[in-house]
């Protein structure tokens, strides 16, 4: 039990302390008296360390006075608490006797709550165990204003609550309400969960802030609703969020503010937020403009990577670009990038993505010193469409396409990730045109580069020196094969339909690491008399 909790079990109301006196340590209780001091009554304590009162007395010593604190100036002796109690002298004592089986109690509920900590997989399982043990309905929130978790029943008439619960964010009104009143300064001060009421309801609250490694992660909530709330129930508070901090730091959801990730941006990606009014309000409250233009990339590395490294990685990332969120999903950073409100009525997204992220060295460097690639999604101006292009990028992963770049453009690889979704017979069937893919066999069969030649039509329109270059044969052969072409497969490489045919053939071989699905032998028969391949 601390000192501090001893003095609010008492009824202090007002106290005057002597040098050396730390009212955060945990002591035993000890109902004795201590001789030879001058003050007329006096209760003892000692350190949570010492068996018993011993010669000389090194514990903390507590007098109450009945006509009050001395006057300004006048200081206790060392080690010693003056105190004032709305209780009698007689009520004092008895409060003071009861002190040592009341420490038994709050021990043995720290231990349950600890046990509770150790027994849960996840903080909502924690959540639930720890209000059986404290009994008052909770709330945990991370330094995003996200409820992780809550437990108990709240009451019908706070709407506001319930709607919190449902919306699963702690208001900006309610937020800005304790900041304005100062509840969260006095507990940042105090260093200690506090108690605050709220006379509109006629509640009363503990308001604690959830600490990992001196930052704060966010806070542990619990209001007065099935039992009052003691100074002994404040230490269990600040011990069961202490807890709950661990655990938001393994889990990885303290929130952006707490250098964890953004937890508006993951529950984008989840798509779990209860309405577009709430998913809005939060990104307002983050640093991503709204109704704007944004784009998704996810940085993956060639080896797995400890996520503190990641935590820096990401840091750097941020410092690149000032309107960004990110957050870490599958081992992987992902980040939302704004890129500014459209100028023009064009589509200009693809042109700003790419000057924006090439430009910016610190992010490219970044990118090239720890073996990563950005997998980067289409640019969109719905907030909406996040998790769509989040399963985008992952398409475009997929596809492993063949680009050195450190940077990968989803709308240049468009037509390999469309091949490479082609997982079944009857899509590849579908999506191929017949007479590429009869001019492609026959290639394999004759040894012959008439579909090589046709994509070097289509990559070089209008200029059949180029192409009979790419190709590095004579223009008198380019134009042979042209001719050839049309005759044997019926495809006119001056016709557009045709030239998609064979474009998009191209992409899916390249989508596939220049390799079919199957090997033509195991098609089926009607399949390759479809193709001309056999009679």
């Amino acid at each position: 039990m601390k000192l501090r909790t001893v003095l609010g079990e008492l009824g202090v109301t007002d106290y005057l302390a002597g040098g050396d006196v730390n009212f955060e340590e945990d002591v035993i209780v000890f109902p004795h008296l201590v001789p030879d001091v001058s003050f007329p009554e006096q209760v003892t304590i000692a350190p949570k360390d010492t068996a018993g009162p011993i010669e000389g007395f090194a514990g903390t010593t507590i007098v109450l006075c009945d006509g009050g604190l001395p006057e300004t100036g006048e200081r206790p002796p060392l080690r010693t608490v003056m105190v004032v109690s709305d209780l009698t002298r007689d009520e004092f004592e008895q409060m003071f006797e009861h002190l040592p089986a009341k420490h038994v109690e709050l021990d043995l509920q720290r231990k349950r709550i600890y046990l509770a900590f150790q027994s849960s997989y996840d903080l909502q399982r924690y959540a639930d165990k720890v209000y059986e043990i404290l009994g008052n309905p909770l709330m945990i929130v991370n330094s995003d204003r996200r409820l992780l978790a809550w437990a108990g029943d709240f009451p019908e008439d706070r709407a506001d609550v319930l709607e919190e619960i449902t919306q699963g964010y702690i208001s900006e009104e309610v937020n800005a309400e304790l900041e304005r009143d100062g509840i969260l300064d006095d507990v940042r001060h105090a260093g200690h969960s506090i108690i605050s009421a709220n006379e509109r309801f006629g509640q009363r609250w503990v308001t604690s802030i959830i600490s990992f490694h001196h930052m704060e992660m966010g806070r542990f909530d619990m209001l007065e609703q099935n039992g009052t709330i003691t100074d002994a129930d404040l230490e269990l508070v600040d011990f069961a969020g202490s807890l709950a901090g661990v655990m938001i730091d393994k889990l990885g959801i303290a929130g952006e503010r707490a250098g964890s990730g953004s937890t508006v941006l993951d529950d984008l990606l989840g798509d779990t937020f209860a309405n577009e009014k709430t998913m809005r309000a939060q990104l307002a409250l983050s640093s991503m403009p709204v109704d704007d233009t944004y784009v998704l990339a996810e940085l993956a590395a060639d080896r797995e990577l400890p996520r503190n490294h990641l935590q820096r990685i990401a840091a750097r990332v941020s410092n690149a670009f000032r309107n960004s969120l990110w957050t870490m999903r599958n081992g992987r950073l992902v980040i939302l990038i704004a890129l500014g409100p459209r100028t023009c009525p064009g589509w200009d997204g693809y042109e700003r993505t790419i000057r924006l992220l090439g430009q910016r060295k610190e992010f490219v460097t970044t990118l090239e010193r720890n073996g990563m690639k950005a997998y980067v999604s289409e640019p969109f101006e719905q907030i909406a469409l996040t998790r769509d292009r989040y399963q985008q990028i992952a398409d475009l992963m997929a596809a492993r396409v063949n680009d050195t770049a450190s940077i990968v453009y989803f709308w240049q690889h468009r037509y390999s990730v469309l091949a490479n979704m082609a997982q079944t017979f009857g899509q590849l069937d579908m999506m191929l045109d017949k007479r590429v893919v009869t001019m492609s066999l026959y290639d394999k069969d004759h040894g012959t580069a008439y579909l090589e030649t046709a994509y070097r039509t289509v990559e070089h329109p209008g200029s059949p020196a180029e192409a009979a270059k790419a190709l590095n044969v004579h223009r008198n052969t380019y134009f042979y094969r042209v001719n050839k072409i049309l005759e044997l497969f019926f495809i006119d490489l001056k016709k557009g339909e045709d030239r998609l045919s064979v474009a998009f053939f191209m992409h899916y071989l390249c989508g596939m690491d220049n390799q079919m699905m199957f090997d033509p032998s195991d098609m089926s028969l009607a399949w390759q008399r479809s193709v001309g391949r056999v009679s």
